[in-house]
């Protein structure tokens, strides 16, 4: 029976650029949370601040979860973990970006809690407004990463995937304190967390919290960011859209994001779980 159901959000519960959960993502989210021994909510790259637009007033839907990569887990409406990478490597990592400015490049730092906090460091706003990549409109700049603990963290790639990808390797080499990760298959911006530090490791915290074992976890994904989790669960499912390696690890397989697919087969573990059950999708 699954006892822990986890999914990302972009492209595998919500369309990328869609901007909101579905209400039938919202009501799949809180059928399983309803179900007789069920938690489910978001293992996602976004962030808490985030969470209030993508599901409204829905805060059930992500009372308990994995956020910001593992950076952040939540049980039960209370953070058990928040951790960021070094104020000081991300400074190096900007003055390098800095020298690279001429490939659409820029770090980004997120307020957790402000969702229209964002600062773009080591650019001014001259060329922020010439950047080939639109910044939101509420983004500012600073010349050094401020003072504070920034737990999101992304470079802002104004290059295609692949191109993104080159940019990716290169820094994967010069900056081992970190780790770049896609977060969708065809996004160009690269996400950072501290190294080490990944979904997986939300995921134990959680499992360990909840007295969990992998048999008991199901994962949706789709992306770069999600492989380190979908490798390791037995019940790991890739929606349609999702990138050749996902699709590769998964050992299930279901239909697009596009679909509500994860919506569906949230229904079914709810009700699996009033039967005590594998779901529907998980039967051969």
């Amino acid at each position: 029976m699954i006892r822990l159901a986890l999914t990302d959000l972009d492209s595998t519960l919500i369309p990328y650029g869609q901007g909101m959960a579905s209400p039938l993502a919202i009501a799949g989210l809180r059928a399983a949370n309803a179900a007789p021994g069920v938690m489910a909510g978001p293992i996602t790259g976004r962030t808490c601040a985030m969470m209030s637009w993508l599901f409204g007033s829905a805060t059930e839907c992500w009372d308990t979860g994995v956020l910001v990569n593992g950076q952040v887990v939540r049980l039960r409406g209370e953070t058990i973990l928040r951790t960021a990478p070094s104020r000081e490597v991300l400074d190096v990592l900007s003055a390098y970006l800095r020298e690279r400015e001429g490939e659409g490049v820029a770090l980004t730092l997120y307020d957790e809690e402000v969702d229209d906090n964002v600062i773009c460091v080591g650019i001014t706003s001259e060329e922020m407004e010439r950047h080939p990549k639109p910044f939101a409109p509420f983004s500012r700049c600073a010349p050094h990463v401020p003072e504070g603990v920034f737990v999101k963290t992304n470079i802002h790639c104004a290059r295609t995937h692949d191109e993104a990808k080159a940019i990716r390797d290169d820094l994967a080499l010069r900056f081992p304190e970190l780790s770049f990760v896609f977060p969708s298959p065809t996004t160009s911006t690269i996400d950072i967390t501290p190294a080490g530090v990944t979904k997986l490791t939300g995921l134990e915290l959680l499992m360990d919290e909840l007295g969990v074992t992998l048999d008991e976890v199901c994962i949706f994904g789709d992306g770069d960011n999600d492989l380190s989790v979908i490798e390791a669960v037995p019940n790991s499912v890739a929606v349609a859209n999702s990138c050749d390696a996902v699709a590769r690890a998964a050992h299930w397989h279901i239909g697009p994001c596009a679909d509500d697919s994860v919506a569906q087969a949230l229904f079914d573990i709810a009700e699996a779980a009033h039967a005590g059950a594998l779901p529907a999708f998980m039967k051969p």
